[in-house]
């Protein structure tokens, strides 16, 4: 289970065991909500500030797409 350790400006940073995942919008003109899976360094730099989790996040969508994943499409399921 998922335990959120920072929420904040619209990144919510949580951890389930050993792994670590951030939450934010992705989207440029419409809201994409994406969760990924990051480092624990990369947690503990998005906790840090914004100017270093803004490079944390654009550090990801980064490996994402040289991945071959879009990056700014939502990954994560809305219940109604």
């Amino acid at each position: 289970m998922k335990k959120v350790i920072f929420d904040a400006d619209g990144l919510v940073v949580s951890q389930a065991g050993t792994k670590f995942y951030v939450q934010y919008d992705a989207g440029a003109h419409q809201i994409a909500i994406r969760e990924d899976e990051i480092s624990e360094e990369d947690a503990q730099r998005i906790m840090s500030s914004p100017a270093e989790a803004n490079k944390v996040l654009f550090e990801l969508q980064k490996r994402l797409t040289e991945a071959g994943v879009d990056p700014y499409v939502s990954n994560v399921k809305h219940s109604t």
